[in-house]
C-alpha cells in the first residue's frame, strides 16, 4: 500500500532507525518536487516543526531543496529563513530563491533582518537587500565590524521622554505590544535622544500613570558606546551582571540597546573564536569553507609552526656535539618539549579564563603568577622525578651509558621546564590583553612553538653541564 503525503513524518530522534526512515522520506519528497506535485511536498511537511523541515532541506539535493522554498507559503518560509544554518543560504543562491528569501526578508522587522543578514556570507547578504525599503540602513550595519557594540544592539527599541510620563510609557508599551519580545527596562531620552536614564518595568506598574518619568528614572550607570568592543562588553555585563546596555555614540546619543539574548550571542562568538585561535585557525573559519578559504585560514598558522619548529631545529643542531657523544640525548627530546606544550597550554587557558571573569593586571595577577609558579614547580619535581626514576631502573637493562648523568639531565631539565612553562603561559595572556590583543592568541601554535624552543634550549643546556 502507497504511503499518503499526509502520513510523512520526520524523526528528529538521531537513532539508526530514524535515520533510515528520514532517508526513504527525503527521497520520497525529492520525487514529489522533481514530478512537479509541490502541492503535495507541502502538504506533507505543512505541520511539521520548522527545525524537522529544516533538516529535510539539508537531505535533499540542493535543486530540490530550492524548488521546495519557492513554493513555501511565506510563513513557513520565514521561519525556514530564520533557522536554516546561514552559511547554507549561499547553496541555495539560485535567482529564483534569492527572490523569495527578499520578499521574506521585507516581512521582518529590522533588527531581525539585521541579526538573520549579519550571520550570511556578506556578498549573499548584500545581494539580497537590493532593493529592499530599508536597504541603506541595513547595509551601514552589515558594514559595521563585527566586533564591536554596534554589531550587536537592538535598533527599534522603546524610548520614553524625558518630560514624559508613566502612562504615556505604558500607552507606547501596549501600542508596540507585537514588537516587543521581552521588556526589562524602558531607557530615558531628552528632545535630541540624548540618554538620560532607565525606567524599569517595575516602576511602570507600582507608579500611577501621571506620575513624571524624571521623578522615578534611575541615572544611566552603565552604558557603552558603539565603538566599545564586543568583549569589553561582554566583560562590564558579566563584571556588575547586567543584562540590558544602553549603546550610545560620541556625544552620548542613544543608538540602540543590548539585552541577555544579545550578550549570550556574544559569549557564545567569544567562545568560538577563543576556541578556533586556540586551535590555530583564523576566527573566520566555517565547517563551510571551500578549499581556497579553508587554506587562506590556516596556512598563515601552519606557516607560523614551520617558524617555530625551524628555532627548534636550529636549536637542536647547534648542540651537535652533545648530541654526537650522548645520542640518547635525542630519544628525551619529545619528552621534554610535549611536557613544556602542555604545561604552558594549562597556565595560558587559565589565564584566558581569568581574563573573561574580570579579573584585572593590578588585581589577581600577581598571586595568580605566583601560583602558577609555584605549582608548575612541584609539578615539575613530580615528573623529573619519574622519569629519573624510569631512566635509573630501566635504563641499565636496555644498555644506557652514564644512565645517571641521564636520569639528573632529564629531572632538572623538567623541572625547570615546566616552571619557564607555566610562568610563561600565565604570564603572555596578560600581556597581550594590556597590548589590546586577544590573549586567546597566547595558546595554540605561539605557547607551543615558544615552549619547544625554551624546552629544547634548557634541556641541552642543562644536559652539556652534567654530561660534559
Amino acid at each position: 500500500m502507497t504511503e499518503t503525503a499526509t502520513s510523512l513524518s520526520w524523526d528528529a530522534s538521531g537513532s539508526e532507525e530514524a535515520a533510515v526512515e528520514n532517508r526513504v522520506t527525503a527521497r520520497q519528497i525529492g520525487r514529489m518536487v522533481r514530478e512537479g506535485d509541490g502541492r503535495k511536498a507541502l502538504a506533507a511537511v505543512r505541520r511539521w516543526p520548522v527545525a524537522d523541515i529544516v533538516a529535510l532541506l539539508m537531505s535533499l539535493r540542493s535543486k530540490d531543496a530550492r524548488r521546495l522554498i519557492e513554493i513555501m507559503p511565506d510563513e513557513t518560509g520565514l521561519g525556514v529563513l530564520s533557522e536554516i544554518d546561514p552559511h547554507l543560504h549561499a547553496l541555495l543562491a539560485e535567482e529564483e530563491t534569492k527572490a523569495k528569501f527578499r520578499k521574506l526578508l521585507r516581512k521582518l522587522d529590522q533588527d531581525r533582518a539585521i541579526r538573520l543578514l549579519d550571520e550570511m556570507p556578506r556578498p549573499y547578504a548584500l545581494d539580497l537587500i537590493e532593493g529592499h525599503p530599508h536597504a541603506a540602513e541595513l547595509r551601514e550595519a552589515l558594514e559595521t565590524n563585527d566586533d564591536l557594540a554596534s554589531a550587536h544592539m537592538r535598533r527599534g527599541i522603546l524610548t520614553a521622554r524625558e518630560d514624559g510620563t508613566i502612562g504615556e510609557i505604558i500607552a507606547d508599551i501596549r501600542a508596540r505590544s507585537e514588537e516587543i519580545d521581552r521588556l526589562e527596562r524602558v531607557y530615558v531620552v531628552d528632545h535630541a535622544r540624548h540618554l538620560k536614564g532607565s525606567v524599569r518595568l517595575r516602576d511602570l506598574i507600582l507608579y500611577d500613570d501621571d506620575t513624571p518619568v524624571v521623578q522615578v528614572m534611575q541615572p544611566p550607570r552603565f552604558f557603552v558606546t558603539a565603538e566599545t568592543d564586543q568583549e569589553d562588553v561582554l566583560a562590564l555585563a558579566t563584571k556588575y551582571n547586567i543584562q540590558n546596555l544602553a549603546v550610545v555614540d560620541g556625544e552620548g546619543r542613544l543608538l540602540g540597546g543590548i539585552a541577555a539574548q544579545e550578550l549570550r550571542e556574544i559569549s557564545s562568538e567569544e567562545a568560538k573564536e577563543d576556541m578556533l585561535l586556540m586551535g590555530g585557525v583564523s576566527p573566520e573559519a566555517s565547517e563551510f569553507d571551500g578549499p581556497v578559504r579553508i587554506v587562506r585560514s590556516r596556512l598563515p598558522w601552519i606557516l607560523l609552526g614551520l617558524i617555530g619548529s625551524g628555532l627548534s631545529a636550529s636549536v637542536i643542531g647547534s648542540f651537535e656535539t652533545a648530541l654526537t657523544e650522548a645520542a640518547i640525548l635525542a630519544s628525551f627530546i619529545p619528552v621534554v618539549m610535549g611536557t613544556a606544550g602542555n604545561v604552558g597550554v594549562q597556565a595560558s587557558t587559565m589565564s584566558i579564563q581569568a581574563i573573561g571573569s574580570g579579573v584585572e593586571w593590578s588585581g589577581d595577577f600577581l598571586p595568580r603568577l605566583g601560583r602558577e609558579l609555584l605549582g608548575a614547580a612541584i609539578n615539575g619535581v613530580v615528573v623529573g622525578a619519574v622519569v629519573g626514576l624510569l631512566v635509573l631502573f630501566i635504563g641499565p637493562s636496555i644498555g644506557v651509558e652514564r644512565a645517571q648523568h641521564l636520569a639528573l639531565t632529564c629531572a632538572a631539565a623538567l623541572l625547570i621546564v615546566t616552571m619557564v612553562a607555566g610562568s610563561y603561559g600565565a604570564l603572555v595572556p596578560f600581556i597581550l590583553k594590556k597590548l589590546k590583543l586577544d590573549p586567546a592568541v597566547a595558546t595554540g601554535i605561539f605557547i607551543n612553538t615558544a615552549n619547544d624552543v625554551f624546552g629544547v634550549l634548557i634541556f641541552f643546556t642543562v644536559a652539556s653541564l652534567i654530561y660534559f
